[in-house]
This record gives C-alpha cells, structure tokens and sequence, in this order.
C-alpha cells in the first residue's frame, strides 16, 4: 500500500514536468524563428543603395574607425605630395593684400594716363577753335563763349565718367578683398547637404556610384522575385507586397533619370516596407529595431531636402518605438542599449534645432548603434 502511495505521489509530481516539455519545446521553436535568407539579402542590397544615394551608413563601429583611418591616411598622402597647395590663412591675407595694393596701383595709373588723355583732347579742342576763326568763319562772342562753355561741360562730364570708373575699380578691388576674406559659404547654401568631405561623404553624383546603383536596383528584381512567394505564404497582404513592387518600380526610373530626390525616397520607401514584413516573423531581435532604422533613414533624406516638418514627424515616432525594443532587451545588454537612447535622444535634438550637420552625423551614430545591438542578437540565434 505504502508502494503505490509512493508510485502515485512520483506521477503526481513528475506529470507536470511532462506535460510542459511540449509547450517549452514549442515556444523555443517560435523563439528560434528566423526571417527568411532572401529578405536578409534584399535588406543588405537596399541598405547598399541607400548609403550610396547619399543615405545614412549602415556599419559597425570597427568599420566607420576602420574608414575613419583610411581617410586620414589617404588625406595625409594627398598632402605630402602636394605640400605646395597648402597655404595658412594668413598667407591667403597677405597675398590678397598685395594683389588688392597692385590693383590700386594699376588703378590710380590708368587713372593719370586718362587725365593726361583729357588734358590732350582739350588743348587740340582750343587748338581748332583758333584756326576757325583765324580762317575767316563767322563767330559772334556769344557763339564763342557757348563753344567754350560746351567744351568745358565735355571736359567736366569726361571727369565724372573717369571718377566713376575709378570708383567702380575701387568698388571692384575692394569686394574681391571681402571675398577673399569671407569664410567660405556653408554647404547647406551652395553644396545642399553634400558631405563628401567628411567622415561618412560618400561621393555623390558620381557616374560611377549611378552604375552601381543601378546594377544594385536590377539585382533587386530578382530577389524580390524569391521572397515575395514567402511573404504571401506567411500571411503578408497581396496589397503591401504591390507597394514595394510600386517602389522598386520607381527607383528604377529615378535611378535611370538620375532623380536623386525621388530615388532617395523610393529606397526609403522599401525599406520601410521591409521593416514591416519584418514584423511577421517572431525573432529574439524586436522588428522594431528595423522600424528605427528605417525612420531614421526618412530622417536623413528629408533634412537633405529641407523637409523640416517630415523629419519632425518622423522623429516624433523614434520614442513609442524605442520604448518597445528596451523593454523586449535583456538587462546583459544595458550598456548597448543606453548608448542607442542617448544617440536618438542627439539626433531628435538635432531635428529640433534644425541642425543639418548634426542630423547627418547622428543619423549615422544611430544605425552604428543598431548595427552593433543587431549583431548580438544574431551571434545568440
């Protein structure tokens, strides 16, 4: 009696256990579930286009320090075979100094020689009128004093017109000297927001860069081709799948055109889309990672094209979202996760203040962050 006692009280005990290994199993199969390989590559293609149409950078940390050091390097070897080209900024005022003395010089010379002129015409001018009236001509004293007085307006209209092209020399002089010595204009006025100087320029309206990207665009078809059969299958609308196809379609035709605005926000678009077939799938990474990613990215062309109030938008959204991947991260990812707070909170200050330069910086400082947090995630699937 005491056996089956026992025998019922280790059933009694042990069921539970059993009975929970189908549901952990379960609920680790959906944990382990992964995004299909052919969304992976359609996302990596896009994120290459983008970079290239002037977009954020899609790297690590290690990468842009890597990038940062070849820059320098390649700047630096710039400079030691062209040592001659570089000049301090008080070199540049004094030459502009003495080119601006010469001018007044040569000025002031040109001036004389024209005086001198004027000085010639107006003795031959008396020279004439003498022999007319020593040959005979007709001339009362009226006459001869209107001669006189017309020849003295001449002289003095011929002064006035010498004063005002000395005036107008010195008026020119004097503004290339303020040229000269005006800092140079700002790239949001004359470059619109082309940073192929810094750290993350990448060169722009390179024909080069076109051929990439279109080659990167045609590739595009054919693997939106393999994945859209997976999206459907998974339960993704027919009408979100036709939205990115509407998109691509345009890319194709802005990259073609050479349409920098409407190719930017064409790849903005589908990655945008990608962020949101990224959802139907239960990963250990929050889709709202992607989701950031790709607003971020709305962020940075909008500011490139003055769309203050879109890039205000946008920023607007960054915070709900954030919210719901810290909450979703595990604590041994905390430090991470800070530093993508702060990066966002930068980057919404920036939109705020309507900083061009800084959005574009923090644009990139924020898909590092992501970058770095996203490869976590893949190293523990």
């Amino acid at each position: 009696m005491m056996k089956k006692g026992l025998i019922f009280l280790l059933i009694f005990l042990i069921w539970p256990i059993l009975s929970g290994c189908p549901d952990k199993e379960k609920s680790t199969q959906e944990e382990a579930e992964q995004v299909p390989n052919t969304m992976e590559k359609a996302t990596a293609e896009l994120e290459q286009i983008i970079t290239l149409l002037g977009g954020p950078m899609f790297d690590s940390r290690d990468r842009i320090e890597q990038l940062k050091n070849e820059q320098i390097q390649m700047l630096a070897t710039k400079l030691a075979e062209k040592p001659e080209q570089v000049t301090t900024g008080s070199d540049k005022t004094e030459q502009n100094q003495e080119k601006k003395h010469s001018e007044k010089n040569d000025g002031e010379e040109t001036g004389n020689q024209d005086k001198k002129a004027d000085d010639g015409q107006e003795k031959n001018s008396g020279g004439e009128q003498e022999k007319k009236a020593e040959s005979g001509k007709e001339s009362t004293e009226q006459e001869k004093k209107s001669e006189s007085n017309n020849g003295g307006e001449d002289s003095a209209d011929t002064g006035e017109e010498g004063d005002k092209k000395s005036e107008s020399a010195q008026e020119e002089n004097s503004g290339e000297g303020q040229d000269a010595k005006k800092p140079p204009a700002s790239g949001k006025e004359e470059k619109s927001f082309q940073f192929e100087d810094s750290l993350f320029g990448i060169a722009q309206w390179n024909e080069e860069n076109w051929k990439m990207i279109r080659v990167l665009t045609d590739g595009m078809y054919f693997t939106w081709n393999n994945l859209q059969p997976q999206l459907l299958e998974k339960g993704i609308t027919e009408a979100l799948c036709e939205d990115f196809n509407a998109a691509l379609e345009t890319l194709s035709v802005s990259v073609k055109d050479k349409d920098i605005k409407n190719a930017q926000f064409s790849a903005y678009e589908m990655y945008q889309a990608l962020a949101d077939f990224s959802s139907y799938y239960k990963t250990k990474k929050p889709p709202e990672m992607q989701r950031i990613t790709s607003m971020v990215t709305g962020i940075h062309f909008s500011v490139r094209h003055n769309q203050w109030d879109k890039a205000q938008e946008l920023s607007n959204q960054l915070p709900p979202e954030f919210a719901r991947v810290k909450s979703s991260v595990e604590d041994g990812h905390a430090e991470m996760i800070s530093m993508l707070e702060i990066s966002l909170n930068d980057l919404r200050s920036a939109v705020q203040k309507q900083d061009a330069v800084l959005v574009m910086i923090r644009t990139n400082l924020v898909t590092a962050n992501i970058e770095e947090l996203e490869a976590k995630f893949s190293q523990k699937e």
